[in-house]
């Protein structure tokens, strides 16, 4: 089976990248917003693919360049690389907007729908994400920081809508960690199973990681780095 990857670099797409590439033709896909942290995530994408290459059917990655306007952009957080993230404590948030510091109205959506009509041109059949909860995400998916992602198992379902109309191949959009409720860590140790190396992965919103933001504070729960 022919499967698109959506790839950013980050320890959750790179351990789907490499469970993909067990099995199946794999099409990595990345999408070029110009976000400050790009070049990094592509350097690094590039160094996995070349990895993966060597013993499995893996194809050169696919960057899609797309633009976001002003009134798409919450803040200039993203696009700004002197912007110092502030973040107090985004894991507690549940009252609020997932990302809402750097927000950029429809990101999510439409990264995926030039994906999937990339997939659709290339025969491709599945589109895969590396979206996943832990435990207590699972617990609060009805509170407004995850009722209202664009990264749920609700906006998977909705995306799949969409892909039934407007393209030339109906491609199916998958997160397969919500399909076997895989937390962060049990990702962690199956890519390190497949020969992920996460020295070679970045997971932060800015080229530099900050720390402060969800993302890192994830990534440094189950590395155990802080620096």
């Amino acid at each position: 089976m022919k499967i698109g990857i959506m790839c950013t670099g980050g320890m959750d797409s790179t351990a789907l990248l490499y469970l993909a590439a067990q099995i199946h033709e794999v099409y990595p896909i990345t999408i070029d917003y110009e976000h400050t942290a790009f070049e990094k995530e592509e350097e690094l994408l590039a160094w996995h693919i070349h990895q993966l290459q060597r013993k499995h059917k893996v194809h050169d990655l696919k960057t899609i360049p797309i633009k976001f306007y002003d009134f798409q952009r919450f803040s200039a957080a993203l696009f700004d690389p002197n912007f110092q993230c502030n973040e107090k404590k985004p894991l507690e948030e549940w009252d609020q907007m997932r990302y809402k510091k750097s927000l950029v109205e429809g990101r999510n959506a439409l990264m995926v729908l030039y994906a999937l009509g990339y997939c659709a041109s290339e025969d491709i059949d599945e589109l895969w994400a590396g979206y996943l909860y832990c435990d207590e995400e699972w617990k609060k998916r009805f509170t407004v920081k995850l009722l209202l992602g664009d990264n749920s198992p609700q906006f998977v379902d909705a995306i799949n809508i969409l892909s039934q109309m407007g393209f030339s191949k109906s491609v199916r959009f998958r997160a397969p960690f919500y399909e076997s409720k895989m937390d962060k860590e049990t990702a962690y140790k199956m890519g390190k199973e497949f020969g992920v190396d996460y020295s070679k992965t970045h997971s932060c919103y800015f080229p530099t990681p900050c720390h402060k933001c969800d993302n890192c504070l994830l990534r440094d729960k189950i590395l155990g780095t802080t620096t």
